[in-house]
């Protein structure tokens, strides 16, 4: 059977839609065997992706985005914790940052040429948070409301988008309390400016808020930062950028197999950039390892650390 490719046009604000040709042409000459569908809406290429593996197409390549690769990766962990095909990556996102850590070209024809090679498949985790599954990461609070005010944003591009969206968040998002239990610990009526679940260890193109998370140990590495002034926040902020922060008295760090977050103030939620929930109280976030099998590139992506 051929691969099938699932494109989602709206990745990269329509940048991806104006990639189409570009991304036909280069697989035509490399006399790829494949099929194409665009999607049409938010959440189609779920559907789109468990019918591809219904109908025998091995890989299902996402095209598009992390939020795109994550749909996909819906669909072919809809019913199962292990998927039965291979997940193919094409980059045609903002911050790529799943393709990044995986060492997949950024540009389309590399990406190509990488995905019909297929020389590096790798066997990775996903994660599950109550019924939606990730593939990189889980962000909750204040980091989800950065992505949700970022994408009120017209005049950036990029990683220039969650750069704004800081500082629009912090203009006005009130921070909660929540309680955290995992494995063999637990956290209590915490105040938190925000908490994040990587099974990768970039995000945004510019943030690495795990940067010691490894894509297939078996754990989700955790981290919560203390509830903090702006001026604080601003401070911390910053050591995001080379994963630093972990190293500050008021963030905490761990890795979990299963985890329960729950609280009385509304928590806005992220999984591999895309909302899923604005005002969620209890989350239920665990391990899927060895979930994915990923036409991978020939290095992981450069670390900060």
């Amino acid at each position: 059977m051929p691969a099938k490719i699932i494109l989602n046009p709206y990745s990269n604000r329509w940048g991806a839609g104006q990639s189409v040709n570009e991304v036909v042409a280069t697989l035509h000459d490399l006399d790829y065997d494949f099929d194409l569908v665009q999607t049409a809406a938010p959440g189609e290429a779920i559907e789109l992706a468990r019918q591809a593996v219904a109908q025998g197409y091995d890989p299902v390549v996402a095209a598009g985005g992390d939020g795109a690769i994550s749909e996909v990766v819906n669909g072919l962990l809809a019913e199962v914790d292990v998927a039965p095909v291979r997940l193919g990556v094409i980059p045609l996102g903002s911050a790529n940052d799943y393709a990044y850590q995986l060492g997949i070209p950024l540009d389309i024809k590399g990406s190509c040429r990488n995905l019909v090679a297929a020389e590096h498949v790798r066997t990775l985790d996903a994660g599950r948070c109550n019924d939606r599954v990730f593939q990189n990461d889980i962000t909750i609070a204040f980091g989800a409301q950065v992505n949700i005010e970022a994408a009120t944003i017209k005049r950036l591009r990029g990683s220039a988008i969650y750069l704004g969206g800081v500082f629009k968040a912090l203009a006005h998002y009130k921070l909660p309390t929540v309680t955290i239990e995992w494995d063999e610990g637990k956290l209590e009526d915490k105040p938190i400016l925000l908490a994040y679940v990587g099974n990768g260890w970039r995000t945004g193109g510019v943030f690495h808020l795990a940067p010691d998370a490894i894509l297939d140990d078996g754990f989700l590495d955790f981290i919560v930062g203390d509830a903090m002034g702006r001026l604080s926040t601003l401070r911390l902020l910053p050591k995001t950028f080379n994963g630093s922060h972990i190293d500050d008295p008021h963030v905490f760090q761990t890795r979990f197999r299963r985890l329960r977050l729950t609280s009385d103030d509304p928590l806005p939620v992220l999984s591999d950039g895309e909302i899923i929930y604005r005002d969620a109280h209890d989350l239920d976030i665990r391990i899927l390892p060895g979930a994915l099998r990923v036409i991978a590139g020939p290095e992981e992506g450069e670390r900060p650390r």
